[in-house]
């Protein structure tokens, strides 16, 4: 039996949610999302790292421009790596992606390289798991950076030229003179002491950074909270009515995502007029495929931990844990409605049947059919990828597993079920953004 590998000295912030899908529910939840929010990622939940981005795709511009050396992607990383200091040693925030390394290195030393080698990297692969690899797609959904190669919209750089570079200029950096002539150095350091070289550098670029101006939050609430000029053709207008519902959930410190907290939502949505009547509509179908897929993981995952056990004894141990909680939570009926979207995992007629049967299955309690459908799946989504074999099959009877996650989480008990979720349609995302922008 073989475990899934793992690589250390990884920033934790660097993993990508739904790198493994062994059902292809990932295709599935992200179509369903994108009806409600249109631009962002799981990963680009930070109103701070888009400005960051534009900051990044000026600077990359200009040394360009100045050099007549096309380096965007080295200019990009040093810029970056200059923000990760100044947000880590002067703003003391510890959420960016490379927050790790960064603060290594200001606890281990007084100065830090600049540039692409390992050694200054502040993720494993900074290009890939960084901004420029993560935050450029929904720069461009939002309407902040656009063509190829990518730039800097007309809104953006307006927001660059007329808020940020005036703040960088105030600090006495001969109107940005000194930051673009660091980002062109060949190689560089970055004095990391209290009162060293660069103190003033990472002092402006802290300031910057540390707070949103109005002109920011009006320019980041139209492009990112409501989606930009592409939301037209994204969601028509529903992300703009999804913000507005989620502001109401802001003063709760608790809030989370279940599907009892959505269809409080869609009530909401429903007083919106026909807006909010079809963000409705689409908050209750999201909520009834979590219903579904939820679980459907779930017991995936507690299969794999039962390697030469037969389907029956697995399968009575799931009813003792469950009984029958999926009939109160599944509605076969709104189930057969998303059935198109079902399809996502596979683009399969046969794979929205499956996930048919698996919904009467579990919604019957036949435990045994629900088993050897999720198999099913798991073989067919490993076939369609060109996999060498599914993570586990039935023979003789008995489970063989050949793959199996460790880390997955316990079943969770039949009562936890009205209440559980698991997949991120991008919600928490643009509640993150909605809660930056507040008034």
């Amino acid at each position: 039996m073989l475990a899934i590998p793992f690589l250390t000295q990884l920033d934790s912030r660097a993993a990508v949610k739904g790198s493994r899908d062994p059902l292809g529910v990932q295709p599935i939840w992200s179509r369903l999302g994108r009806h409600v929010v249109g631009n962002l990622t799981t990963v680009s939940n930070s109103v701070t790292d888009f400005t960051v981005l534009l900051l990044g795709y000026y600077f990359a511009e200009r040394v360009a421009s100045e050099t007549h050396v096309d380096e965007y992607v080295t200019t990009f990383l040093k810029w970056e790596q200059l923000a990760a200091y100044a947000r880590a040693a002067r703003n003391n925030e510890r959420s960016f992606r490379g927050t790790e390394r960064v603060a290594r290195r200001l606890s281990e030393s007084k100065t830090a390289p600049l540039g692409m080698g390992s050694d200054a990297q502040i993720l494993s692969n900074q290009k890939i798991y960084g901004l420029w690899g993560l935050y450029s797609v929904p720069g461009k959904a939002s309407g902040l950076l656009e063509g190829d190669p990518t730039h800097l919209t007309s809104v953006a750089r307006d927001l660059v030229e007329q808020v940020h570079l005036p703040l960088l200029a105030k600090a006495g950096l001969r109107g940005v003179r000194t930051l673009i002539e660091r980002l062109s150095s060949e190689h560089g350091f970055l004095d990391l002491r209290e009162h060293g070289r660069d103190e003033a550098l990472l002092d402006s670029i802290a300031r910057v950074l540390g707070t949103l101006r109005a002109p920011e939050k009006a320019l980041y609430r139209e492009h990112l909270l409501y989606g930009g000029p592409g939301d037209r053709e994204a969601t028509h207008g529903l992300q703009r009515a999804f913000a507005d519902v989620l502001e109401s959930t802001l003063d709760d410190p608790d809030w989370r995502v279940t599907p009892e907290s959505i269809l409080f939502l869609a009530h909401r949505a429903r007083a919106m007029g026909t807006a909010g009547e079809a963000l409705a509509n689409r908050l209750e179908r999201i909520r009834t495929c979590e219903l579904l897929i939820a679980p459907t993981v779930a017991l995936f995952e507690h299969t794999l931990n039962h390697e030469g056990q037969s389907l029956q004894a697995i399968a009575q141990a799931v009813r003792e844990h469950w009984g029958t909680a999926p009939r109160d939570t599944i509605d076969l009926g709104a189930t057969e409605a998303i059935e198109p979207e079902l399809r996502a995992g596979t683009g399969e007629p046969e794979s929205g049947t499956r996930w048919m049967r698996l919904a009467r299955a579990l919604h019957g309690g036949d435990y045994e059919e629900a088993i050897r459908l999720v198999l099913e799946q798991n073989a067919t989504i490993m076939k369609a990828r060109g996999d060498a074999a599914p993570w586990a099959r039935l023979a003789d009877g008995k489970l063989h597993v050949n793959l199996r996650d460790d880390s997955s989480p316990r079943l969770p008990p039949g009562e936890r079920l009205p209440l559980y979720w698991r997949h991120a349609y991008f919600i928490d995302s643009l509640r993150s953004v909605a809660f930056a922008l507040r008034a």
